[in-house]
């Protein structure tokens, strides 16, 4: 047993989560909650949502189903199921002990039993191995964790070569706490990942990309991407980068590792998913662009962020001097705006200036000329300038009906055109020059306005 903490306050723990413990409490079954949770409040992270207290307790999934009205089992062959309470939803696991590792995933077989340090004994590192009773006001810390998230180490339960052989995503976990929580990992730790790389080659692609995922967008990426690196780790998780010279390799990790600005906001959504984009580009920009789409693909990860990835990495090592096309003066670089997309102009942006920075004697050069781009980009949003043909004074309908017996494909081809003209000059951007510029392009082409065809 050990003393409570100030952080680990019940007004912390939604009614929902208590309600449950409470419920088992009753019926003779203490129960905890445990895991990350428990690491976080002590770290005076506090979690809202029901549904991230994992509940562990001595009852068996049969009794958990018959104290509650509503049970998903989840995970009943391995002593999980959801309780619904309060249109919350609660996850509570058995205590259990496990057999032997098979898949390098999941144990062949699972024992249930009520021995709450047995249950703590089987998890991956020391500060997701504590439990706290909110309602008796106790916390239980077998293995040091409270000591340990004081010294910022990570360190595995028991032997650490035991913990990463069992299951061969504990060493990921492991390079993403660094990167989320800002940690080290413990010298015994560390030095018995690369010894479990063939267990981690085993864990399914979409795991490893959940993993990479969330590394990416901690506030401490680069500490977790050096992990990566130093341990082997980068080879099972992004082969074709690891194989690169090893100077790309360094270079592509300092480029990864700036602070993006999307990744200094990167609470959830839009901006978690531009932080991702932007680390995993920076990553990537070393490998040709179709091997920069295939390491995204091999991940499972969504073919949009692929496409974007691979957009982002055309041009290869030195990206930075890849902001000479949208040349030296405004039109320019509405055309280039244009060409990129609106939403990928400011990740664009940031990787070739992140890119800069890490380019050597040229970085000086190459970091004006982003910065150059930057400010006509500036100019140019400031004024909505038009990039798009959505953005025309014109739509598609208006075409139609200027241009009678106009086909779809010319269509296309109309607003294609007007959007030229607009990039070149934004004050064009009017349905009277729009539409006698559309005139002009239909005669030119053989389809005076009748919609007749001329001879």
């Amino acid at each position: 047993m050990t003393s409570p903490h100030p952080r680990l306050a019940p007004r912390h723990v939604p009614r929902a989560v208590k309600d449950v413990l409470r419920r088992l409490g009753e019926a003779g079954h203490r129960s905890w909650l445990v895991g990350g949770v428990v690491r976080d409040l002590l770290l005076d992270r506090v979690r809202h949502d029901p549904g991230e207290f994992d509940v562990a307790t001595p009852a068996t999934p049969a009794q958990v189903q018959a104290l509650f009205r509503k049970v998903v089992p989840t995970g009943i062959d391995h002593g999980t199921v959801t309780v619904v309470e309060e249109g919350a939803r609660v996850e509570v696991t058995t205590f259990r002990g496990e057999g032997d590792y098979v898949d390098g995933r999941r144990p062949s077989q699972v024992t249930f039993h009520g021995d709450l340090e047995a249950d703590l004994s089987r998890r991956d590192f020391t500060v997701n191995a504590m439990a706290w009773d909110p309602l008796a006001g106790e916390l239980r810390d077998p293995f040091g964790g409270r000591r340990d998230l004081s010294r910022k180490s990570l360190r595995a339960v028991g032997d650490a070569r035991a913990r990463f052989s069992e299951d061969g995503l504990r060493p990921l976990r492991g390079a993403r706490f660094v990167a989320q929580l800002g940690f080290r990992l413990a010298p015994a730790t560390r030095a018995a990942i690369p010894e479990a790389l063939p267990v981690v080659a085993r864990v399914s692609r979409e795991r490893v990309a959940e993993e990479l995922s969330r590394l990416l967008t901690g506030p401490h990426a680069g500490d977790g991407l050096r992990v990566l690196h130093s341990t082997g780790l980068l080879a099972v998780v992004l082969p074709r980068l690891a194989a690169l010279p090893a100077p790309r390799v360094r270079h592509a990790l300092a480029v990864a590792s700036e602070p993006f600005a999307p990744c200094k906001r990167a609470v959830a959504g839009d901006e978690r998913e531009t932080c991702r984009l932007l680390r995993l580009s920076a990553l990537l920009h070393v490998l040709p662009a179709d091997e920069a789409r295939q390491e995204v693909v091999n991940l499972r990860l969504p073919s949009r962020l692929a496409a974007g990835v691979a957009a982002l990495s055309e041009g290869g090592c030195g990206l930075a001097g890849g902001a000479h096309v949208a040349g030296d003066d405004a039109a320019g670089a509405r055309r280039w705006m244009s060409a990129v997309g609106r939403e990928r102009i400011s990740p664009f942006l940031d990787l070739w200036e992140a890119d800069a920075r890490h380019q050597g004697v040229s970085s000086a050069e190459r970091g004006q000329e982003v910065r150059r781009l930057r400010a006509r980009v500036r100019g140019a949003l400031r004024v909505e300038a038009p990039l798009a043909v959505s953005d025309l004074a014109l739509g598609g309908d208006d075409v139609k009906a200027l241009l009678p017996g106009v086909t779809g494909r010319q269509v296309g081809e109309a607003l294609r055109m007007l959007l030229a003209d607009v990039l070149e000059d934004p004050e064009r951007n009017t349905k009277a020059h729009l539409s006698g510029l559309l005139r002009a392009w239909w005669a030119a082409v053989g389809c005076p306005p009748d919609g007749t065809t001329s001879a």
